[in-house]
């Protein structure tokens, strides 16, 4: 398929559906979360919606995490109905199309500045050619919830169902780990399951520790927890969420962790010493996501962009 070359839309409108995981956009100047067939992008310094990209995606409220990468300015979206493209921040142009799963793509990352890795409701992880649109590799991964690229490293977490994770090379998609995470606690008594009928935990949000050895991942099961990427042993646990833990973010440069919930909050803790620095509560329960951008986190709840200063 050929490329698709969109012109923006002119910014006379907010928002109207559902907005998507907020991402910094390659500029440095925005925040841009996605709402069906278009990309929205917040000025940081202006505090307003300033500009509406339009792409190929259809899904409303938005399946895809939206992705970037700095250097060469490029950003993933999703595209009709089960593939994705990369696009040019700076012209907007569509640059390729990747085809290839059987079901709708939830997240797609850079891997090196010639590789994408991308994972789908197929129940696959694919590797693809950044330039080409080729297909290069499949990896079979049960149903992915979430991924998280090294920002050094080129490794892939995957997290899956019942507590499972898969790294991997990202540039080849060979297996370095896979492991299971402890089974959920007794939190889940509170949504009507008996302590000894507790499933295993579902990691449904996953970022990098700042020290490039350790994960970090919202659960199911309310609770938040870091472990090691390589062999899966927990060494810290954040708790505080009455409900599914649907995003997390990390500022290094302060230390702090960033949760979203279901249960309409966003808590922000300490990385050192697991302590709840600060409770916000959004009075509703659709967060969608939410990322450090400056001195501020931002965070979507239906179709607003919630801005919350740091101290």
């Amino acid at each position: 398929m050929p490329p698709h070359h969109p012109k923006p839309v002119s910014p006379t409108c907010v928002p109207d559906s559902p907005l998507g995981v907020p991402i910094a956009w390659p500029d440095g100047r925005h925040v841009a979360a996605n709402a069906g067939h278009r990309i929205f992008l917040w000025d940081v310094q202006a505090g307003t919606w300033t500009r509406a990209l339009e792409t190929r995606a259809i899904h409303s409220p938005p399946m895809f995490h939206l992705a970037s990468e700095r250097v060469l300015g490029r950003v993933l979206d999703a595209h009709g109905l089960r593939a994705f493209a990369v696009w040019d921040s700076r012209d907007w142009q569509c640059l390729q199309t990747f085809e290839g799963h059987g079901e709708p793509v939830r997240a797609a990352t850079f891997v090196a500045e010639d590789r994408v890795v991308s994972i789908s409701g197929d129940g696959t992880a694919q590797l693809w050619d950044a330039w080409t649109g080729a297909s290069l590799r499949t990896f079979q991964s049960g149903l992915p919830h979430a991924l998280a690229v090294h920002p050094t490293k080129g490794l892939v977490a995957i997290s899956g169902e019942r507590g499972s994770v898969v790294l991997l090379d990202g540039p080849t998609l060979e297996v370095r780990a896979d492991f299971h995470l402890p089974r959920g606690t007794a939190r889940d008594e509170q949504r009507g399951h008996g302590q000894g009928s507790t499933p295993a935990h579902r990691i449904q949000a996953l970022v990098w520790h700042p020290d490039g050895e350790h994960l970090l991942g919202g659960g199911r099961d309310f609770v938040t927890r870091m472990f090691h990427g390589h062999t899966g042993r927990i060494v810290s646990e954040w708790h505080g969420h009455s409900d599914e833990v649907v995003s997390v973010a990390v500022c290094a440069e302060r230390g702090l962790l960033c949760t979203g919930s279901y249960d309409g909050t966003v808590r922000v803790w300490s990385l050192d010493s697991t302590e709840c620095l600060a409770v916000h509560d959004l009075g509703h329960a659709d967060i969608s996501g939410l990322c450090f951008v400056g001195g501020a986190i931002y965070v979507t709840v239906r179709s607003e962009l919630r801005v919350i200063p740091l101290p």
